[in-house]
Order: structure tokens, then sequence, then C-alpha cells
């Protein structure tokens, strides 16, 4: 499969149901670490995750939870319905079967009799024993049972098809999958900002796949930009001072409901003819920011009393604003002064215990404020709205 196949949207593709941190996310940011630089990784385009080589061959990875349960139990419906998308994906044409790798992940440590004969299969004999057993496997089971389907769809594609995914199957467990990408931050990490640095390495891997489902582009992600970027954040970041967010960015449903539901911050906003685009913005930093503030409690990165000592902040820089806004713009339209003052606002640079905030947290904290009333963009804005 070309980049160029690899561009038009499959019907199967599960990206827009996808939301918030995943095991897949992380996955993602590991073969992003990972792969030579030619390579191109994919986020619920083909699989859970992909390794598109530049060779043309294919990793397919299909990322399980065993938190509870056991996914790569012999009679797990999650494993014999990965292996039935296998094969119709082999059967429809849409991937080489010759030439793709097929890997199951579980995390934690969880396996099956089954899976670690077919990982373990290196010979044409042991191929076919298996298939001969996973036959009778499908025979022998009751009809109720939640797995018989998808193994017999399996099954009906094939055994040219069957065999070659089991030939080139292999399972791949691990307890602590952070791991996984830590290693790849730990040369160029303190001890004391590792954690960190590795949250901020999956959220650059979340971010871009994001970006692309967003515009409605598949999630395929070039290896060798993502390294760049995150090495440059490296360079630029002081991480062991910089509060970092783990939560994704808002959906742009959320945004726009947000925005339709006309909370006082947005109709702060509309009274200074602010333009579409500016509610958007507006309503997704007050969004972020509002989990970060949990987040960070709970984390215990910041205190609640920090908060209140940052808001205070805000607020007095709200009025030197105001007053710079009056003397230097006092003849121009009310709307006008209120957008300025805005801008002037939301664009500063505040430190929150000392710490260097994301860009979009001043100005979500201060649309908090515009919130709760303490603070306004118009001149008459307590006439304007009243408490409840």
């Amino acid at each position: 499969m070309t980049v160029a196949e690899l561009e038009k949207p499959l019907k199967t593709s599960a990206a827009g149901q996808y939301l918030g941190f995943s095991l897949q996310q992380l996955r993602l940011a590991y073969h992003l670490f990972r792969i030579p630089d030619d390579d191109l990784a994919s986020l619920e385009y083909l699989d859970d995750v992909a390794v598109h080589r530049a060779d043309g061959s294919i990793l397919l990875e299909q990322c399980k939870s065993a938190l509870s349960g056991n996914p790569a139990a012999d009679r797990s419906a999650e494993l014999w319905k990965t292996f039935a998308t296998w094969g119709k994906l082999c059967h429809d044409g849409i991937v080489d079967k010759a030439r793709t790798d097929f890997r199951y992940y579980v995390a934690p440590v969880k396996s099956g009799k089954i899976v670690a004969q077919m990982s373990a299969a290196s010979t044409g004999a042991e191929v076919s024993a298996l298939l001969v057993q996973l036959k009778k496997l499908a025979k022998s089971l009751p009809e109720d049972a939640a797995c018989k389907s998808f193994l017999t769809r399996f099954l009906s594609f094939g055994d040219s098809i069957c065999g070659t995914i089991v030939a080139r199957f292999e399972i791949s467990t691990e307890n602590d999958p952070v791991e996984a990408v830590r290693q790849y931050v730990r040369p160029g990490a303190s001890p004391n900002v590792l954690q960190e640095m590795t949250a901020a390495a999956i959220g650059l891997a979340r971010d871009r796949a994001d970006t692309l489902i967003r515009s409605r582009q598949p999630a395929i992600v070039d290896a060798t930009k993502f390294r760049r970027s995150f090495q440059s954040f490296s360079r630029r970041s002081d991480l062991g001072n910089f509060l970092i967010s783990r939560a994704p960015p808002p959906s742009d449903a959320d945004i726009a409901l947000t925005v339709e539901n006309e909370p006082t911050f947005v109709r702060q906003l509309r009274a200074i003819d602010a333009k579409d685009e500016m509610l958007l913005t507006a309503a997704s930093d007050y969004l972020r920011t509002q989990i970060d503030k949990v987040q960070w409690a709970d984390d215990g990165r910041i205190l609640v009393d920090s908060f209140r000592d940052f808001d205070d902040q805000l607020v007095r820089l709200h009025k030197i604003s105001r007053d710079e806004v009056e003397d230097t713009d006092g003849s121009s339209a009310v709307a006008s002064r209120g957008r300025k003052l805005y801008r002037l606002c939301t664009a500063a640079t505040v430190p929150l215990d000392g710490q260097t905030l994301p860009s979009y947290f001043v100005a979500g904290a201060y649309n908090h404020l515009a919130d709760g009333r303490r603070l306004g963009w118009h001149p008459d804005y307590l006439t304007l709205f009243p408490p409840d």
C-alpha cells in the first residue's frame, strides 16, 4: 500500500470514535520513537495502531487492556474478533497477507495456550496443525459461545489466508506499557522530569493524530517529524518547571456545544462583538483549563490556594490593562476597546507557583473569571450580566 493510497479514508476506520488518553495512543508514541525515519505510524486506520514501512510492508497491531479478564484466552471473543478482522482485510485486498505482520498486544501480562502456540509457530507443519486445532475448537464450541461466530468467520476466509496470518502472528505482552515509551525518553531526561517528559511525548503523538482526525484525514503520522518535534520541545522546555497537560483537546462538538449553551463568559464575549473564531477558541481554552485545574490539584502539583492567588494576579492584571486601554483608546467604540482588553489579558504570560503554563491556560483562566463575573470585557458588564 503506497503513501498515496493511505490518504484514502477506510469505511472500517474507528478514528472518529477515539477520545481521550488510551493504550492505543501510548503504543502510537512507542512506534513513532522506534521505527526507521522513512516509516509512518497510524492510529485507528488499518488497526488500533499500524506501522507502514517504507518498503510497502505493514505491521498491524491490535491493543488490548487486560486490567480485567484475559483477552488472550483461547475462547476470548476479543481475540477471535481481531483475527476475523485481519482475515477480512486480507480477503478484501486492503493489505497483502504475505507482506503484513500481525501483532496482538496485551497489557498487563496475559496469554493463552493457543496464542502462545500461534506466536511460536515457525514451520508449515506447525501452522497446518494449528489450523486443524482451530477448526476442531470451532466445531466444539456451543452455539451461544461469544467467540464462536468470530472464530468461524476467521476460518471462512480459507486456509491460505488463515495460515498466513497464523504464520506471521505474534503476541506481545508486558506489565508496564509506559516503559516502552519511557525507555526512549530516559537518555535525554533527568530522573526528576522523566515522567513529565514521557507524558509530553505521548501527548505529542496524541495531538498529531488528533489534528489529522479533526481535519478528516487518516491519522497517519510521520516518525521523523514526530521525533524532531519532540527534540525541539525538549530543548526549549524546562520541564522541571513546566506544567504539562495530560488532557486531550476538547472535541469540536464539545466546543460548539459550549458556545451554543452561552455560559456567562460566552455572553461577555458576544457583548463586545467577538467573532465566531474568538468564541470557539475561548470555549476550547475554558474547557482545557478546567480539566487541567482538576488534574494538577489531584496530582498534588498545585495547591488550591495557589489557584486562588493566580486568579488574584489575573484580576490585578485586568485592571491595569483596562486602565491602559481607556487611556490609549478611550475614543474607540466600546466593543473595540473590549476586544483589545481581552487580547491584552489573554496574551499575558503569568506563571503558576513559579511554573510555566501551557499557552492556552491564562486565556482559559480569564474566561473562568469572566464566567463568575469577577471581571469583564465590556465596561458595563456588571449591569449587563447581573447575578442570577
